[in-house]
This record gives structure tokens, sequence and C-alpha cells, in this order.
């Protein structure tokens, strides 16, 4: 299974209930990691897994902080996605 681009449901949800603080200075910690093409994440993903990270130069494992996140932008991608 390929994967898929998209926000998973889980934080979909929790967005929606307000679960997490976007505050920049006192906010939740937010990662990115990248992924090879035999990883299979979706949807329904639901935590960090290192089963198919990528790895090399210049990339730390566990990927890199977002240092802000605009809830704009979050809730924009959000809305989006549902509409879809």
């Amino acid at each position: 299974m390929a994967i898929t681009s998209t926000l998973t449901t889980s934080f979909k949800t929790e967005l929606l209930t307000g679960t997490h603080d976007f505050t920049n200075s006192t906010g939740d910690s937010f990662k990115l990691a990248l992924y090879t093409s035999a990883a299979t994440l979706g949807a329904t993903t639901t935590a960090y897994t290192v089963t198919n990270e990528a790895s090399g130069t210049n990339y730390t494992a566990g990927g890199g902080t977002l240092l802000t996140l605009p809830l704009l932008l979050v809730v924009q991608q959000l809305l989006q996605t549902l509409l879809i």
C-alpha cells in the first residue's frame, strides 16, 4: 500500500475538539517526518512510526519540529479535505 497524502482522521477530530494548543511560544510541539514509498501511512495513521522512515545526510530521524503553525492554514486544509 502506498502513502496517502492526507490529514489523518484523528488529527481532524482533535482539531475540531480543541485538543491541541497552537500558541507559538507555549503550544504543543508538532513534527514532520519523511518516509520512503514502502511506508503504509494514510488517513487512519494515529502515531509516528520509525518503520520505513527516510534516512540520510542532513535528515534527523524523528523528523523536524515545526516552529510555528498558523491555525488558519490548518483549518483551511481541514475544510478543503472535508469538502472533497
